[in-house]
């Protein structure tokens, strides 16, 4: 999957548009960090995580309430210990996952959680989590364009859990941004923006060899100008593809 943000460049301080200076407030800045960590555990899972995987979510039952966030984040941590104590013994590398705890006091605890799901099958996984009856585990089954994005979106938004993911040290990271000045004029950018049609041809038009997806498109009242959000995917010949390791 590829990511392309488009927005204003201007060589000179002279060239930025005169605007009323407004400053963001903490919520709004916040709500950009939360949209840009969000984005980001997205490309990890995108990364990490396909077919035959396992994602997840375990709780506690009244008998193994944790008393505070502290305790389950050690329950977590225990059993992800045991996962790997079994992998181990199998002569398999440590599991690469990430979780997300939802802990807050306004739902009975819980976690979602990615993970390897290579040498394991969900029974035994199940068995490992011992502090309640009632688990839900799934194999991925990664969309044709869109990967395993909405799963990854799904746990991202839990209304009551923290914002912040862990993760395994394992995990291949993103590749580092490329820029590019100019790919996308000015003039380009305006029309893309009043036609979808046009933004997407324009798109797959820079990108040779990608797919267009989807794109949001925002304007910037600081600066007077548009900012463009896009996701394409690699185009591939589904007769010759193979699981990704």
């Amino acid at each position: 999957m590829l990511e392309s943000m488009v927005y204003p460049s201007f060589p000179n301080r002279e060239d930025v548009p005169k605007t009323a200076k407004k400053r963001e407030t903490g919520q709004a800045q916040k709500n950009l960090n939360d949209k840009n960590a969000r984005r980001y555990l997205i490309r990890l899972a995108n990364i990490n995580f396909s077919k035959g995987d396992i994602w997840a979510t375990f709780g506690w039952d009244d008998d193994n309430m944790p008393e505070d966030e502290e305790r389950a984040e050690k329950d977590i941590k225990n059993f992800i210990a045991r996962i790997n104590y079994r992998r181990r013994k199998a002569g398999l590398e440590n599991a690469k996952y990430i979780y997300i705890p939802a802990i807050d006091g306004y739902a009975r605890p819980h976690f979602h959680i990615l993970i390897s799901g290579d040498g394991m099958d969900r029974d035994e996984l199940e068995d490992l989590w011992t502090k309640c009856e009632r688990k839900n585990t799934r194999r991925v089954k990664p969309d044709d364009d869109f990967l395993i994005t909405g799963i990854a979106t799904y746990i991202t938004q839990n209304p009551h859990g923290t914002k912040r993911w862990r993760s395994s040290k394992n995990l291949k990271k993103p590749d580092a941004p490329t820029r590019s000045y100019r790919k996308f004029s000015r003039k380009k950018v305006n029309g893309m923006v009043r036609d979808f049609e046009e933004l997407k041809a324009q798109m797959e038009k820079a990108y040779p060899g990608f797919k267009f997806l989807d794109a949001e498109v925002k304007y910037n009242d600081k600066v007077a100008a548009f900012y463009i959000y896009a996701r394409m995917i690699k185009k591939r010949d589904k007769g010759k593809e193979k699981p990704r390791k």
